[in-house]
């Protein structure tokens, strides 16, 4: 029997996540924020924003089709890592995937597929 060896930088986590990069809004019983979606697994993700919220803080990511409830798991400047309370779906993580690779094409689709309030 070999010994099981992991590459990279993995931290606690027990999922690689995924490289998004994705614009995305955090909801708090206080305030809602614009934020960047940085990286996303089943499990979690790291934010990007002014203001992270102190640790413990329940919210409310919404990204890519994703409304995902969590806890802030730790902040350190302007970044912090948000635990989902049930893990995302694999369609979803695809989703996010395709959205993440294909973003002028998911921009245009969103745009077809809604109504033009302003005519």
């Amino acid at each position: 029997m070999g010994i099981q060896r992991t590459f990279g930088k993995l931290g606690n986590r027990s999922m690689n996540r995924l490289q998004a990069g994705l614009a995305a809004s955090l909801v708090m019983p206080d305030r809602t924020t614009s934020c960047k979606v940085e990286n996303v697994s089943r499990l979690g993700c790291r934010l990007q924003l002014a203001e992270p919220p102190r640790v413990g803080a329940t919210t409310l990511a919404r990204f890519a089709e994703v409304e995902a409830l969590g806890t802030i798991s730790w902040a350190r400047g302007e970044r912090c890592g948000v635990k989902f309370a049930q893990p995302l779906g694999l369609e979803q993580v695809e989703r996010i995937r395709w959205i993440a690779e294909h973003a002028s094409e998911h921009e245009t689709e969103t745009l077809t597929g809604t109504p033009a309030v302003w005519r």
